[in-house]
């Protein structure tokens, strides 16, 4: 149900919310939740519901981008590791293993403080620091099932290396990327949210979700809703897709 409304969210904002993120409106600023507002406005009377359908676009949006981006590099580098000889693929795990040897929040926010503030910084920091998970997950399972009995007759028919990836080990494996890829999304959505409560991320008035928690910090005490119910999007989003991850993994399992 979360993920319709999320969808409803991100394909429809026009048709859901009721006004205009970004337009003042300063004879409501700091109204409660009201049938007019039924999450209220914020500082600068702007509705707060509305702010959250908008930004749906941009943290999920983003946080979804760089799922997908860095699960493609991945499984692609992964693949690559996986079926080369003994020293190209000790040469690229040292190269992955470089990456695990920085703490990821700390990398990003170096990552970003660089390249400049915007989501386009933010997306392109976290899947520097996203794809080399998926690039080890997919040599692990590549090393497993290149040995497979269906992998080994195979080549005994001549048949070629790239030819044996594509067909008898990518479609194995990506049984197991999209697991990791649909709990991944809940993380990549805290992730960017965090950096842009951090002041790397998007530029106000932008209705992104961490930004709106980032702007109502000054509110908390007078305009609790400011921040309770962007942060309670958060939350449930990143469960939602947790909880889904959870079930495939269980269902892969058995």
């Amino acid at each position: 149900m979360v993920l319709v409304i999320l969808a409803a969210f991100t394909l429809l904002p026009g048709l859901i919310a009721p006004r205009d993120p970004i337009a003042l409106a300063m004879a409501d600023r700091l109204k409660p939740p009201s049938l007019t507002h039924i999450f209220g406005t914020d500082e600068g009377g702007r509705d707060v519901f509305s702010r959250i359908v908008y930004g749906t676009r941009y943290s999920l949006g983003v946080a979804i981008a760089i799922v997908f981006a860095s699960a493609l590099f991945g499984v692609i580098y992964g693949a690559v590791s996986g079926m080369a000889r003994q020293g190209i693929d000790n040469l690229m795990m040292r190269i992955v293993d470089l990456f695990f040897g920085f703490p990821a929040l700390v990398l990003a926010l170096a990552v970003a403080a660089s390249i400049g503030r915007g989501l386009d910084s933010v997306a392109l920091s976290l899947a520097i620091i996203w794809w080399p998970g998926y690039a080890r997950l997919v040599r692990g399972e590549v090393l497993r099932l290149r040995e497979r009995p269906h992998v080994e007759a195979a080549r005994a028919l001549g048949v070629s290396e790239m030819t044996i990836l594509r067909r008898h080990i990518i479609p194995f494996v990506v049984q197991e990327v999209n697991v990791r890829v649909t709990t991944d999304i809940g993380y990549a959505l805290v992730a960017v949210t965090a950096l842009s409560f951090l002041g790397l991320g998007a530029n106000s008035p932008t209705p992104e979700w961490g930004l709106l928690i980032r702007d109502s910090r000054p509110y908390f005490g007078s305009a609790w809703w400011y921040l309770v119910f962007p942060g309670t999007m958060i939350m449930l989003t990143a469960t939602a897709f947790s909880l889904i991850g959870d079930a495939l993994a269980s269902r892969r399992a058995a």
